[in-house]
């Protein structure tokens, strides 16, 4: 599937994005590396629900747009609110991972009559002393992704895998250069004094074998949504959509449907 584009807001902003199903609406807000391309757990999704799956500015095709987003939350947050607007979408679930996730939050927070229900995974943007995970801006630059995944093989598999290893690498490091525009040298955004502004139904889920993201992450910021409910997932890395797509796709389906909560195998 290719992506299609969309212009946005009062400048304009081209938007490219992934959109499949039906259902009732979920924008889907990426990880660290951005969409690779659309991903086998927004299939499983989009077997439920309308996805709609956008590059952030800084990510994959907007890569130029880096510098046309201001580093705090509002900027963003404007963003993803003038996408449901062009695509005539009042509200939508919103489920994010690591950064994403974040990015999820901080709508939720900012506009919580956009969320209907909110899906948080290994998310980051809340600085703890006694909870340091790795570093993902630190890592070896021959293999700078490696972290997030709960095993080598998996970056392999997922990145690298039929395409010129020296164009991979380069957008690799394009992915990670966006994030780090948000979350370096510090992931310390402030977004936990805003999620007690949270009104929708709240999943947090953390993964057992992140450990960019360790399992406090989660409690943090449970603990600090009105309502959240909290989770493992088990045997997965940070990028646990690419790792583990059928349980990803379940825990989300089985959330915003049911309200159903469940530790993942």
């Amino acid at each position: 599937m290719k992506p299609q584009t969309i212009e946005v807001g009062a400048e304009g902003l081209v938007v490219h994005y992934y959109r499949a199903g039906k259902g009732e609406p979920l924008l889907y807000l990426h990880h660290f590396l951005g969409l690779v391309d659309f991903e086998p757990a927004l299939a499983r999704l989009a077997e439920h629900f309308d996805v709609i799956a956008p590059y952030a500015p800084g990510w994959g095709p907007a890569k130029d747009q880096l510098t046309r987003i201001n580093v705090g939350p509002l900027d963003l947050t404007l963003h993803q609110q003038d996408i449901l607007d062009a695509l005539g979408i009042d509200k939508a679930h919103v489920v994010g991972v690591g950064i994403g996730a974040w990015m999820a939050a901080e709508l939720a927070a900012i506009a919580p009559a956009r969320v209907r229900k909110l899906v948080l995974v290994n998310p980051v943007g809340m600085w703890m002393e006694d909870a340091v995970g790795q570093d993902p801006f630190a890592q070896n630059p021959g293999a700078p992704s490696e972290v997030l995944f709960s095993d080598p093989s998996y970056r392999k598999r997922v990145l690298l895998e039929g395409r010129d290893p020296m164009n991979a690498l380069v957008d690799e490091l394009l992915a990670l250069r966006a994030s780090a525009k948000f979350l370096w040298p510090i992931m310390e955004t402030g977004v936990g004094r805003r999620l007690p502004r949270v009104k929708a139904p709240t999943l947090v889920a953390t993964s057992t074998r992140d450990v960019v993201v360790p399992a406090a992450h989660g409690v943090a910021w449970q603990q600090r949504i009105r309502g959240a409910r909290l989770t493992t997932i088990k045997d997965a890395g940070h990028l646990v959509e690419l790792e583990q797509p059928e349980v990803f796709a379940t825990l989300v389906r089985d959330f915003v449907q049911a309200d159903s909560v469940a530790q993942v195998a």
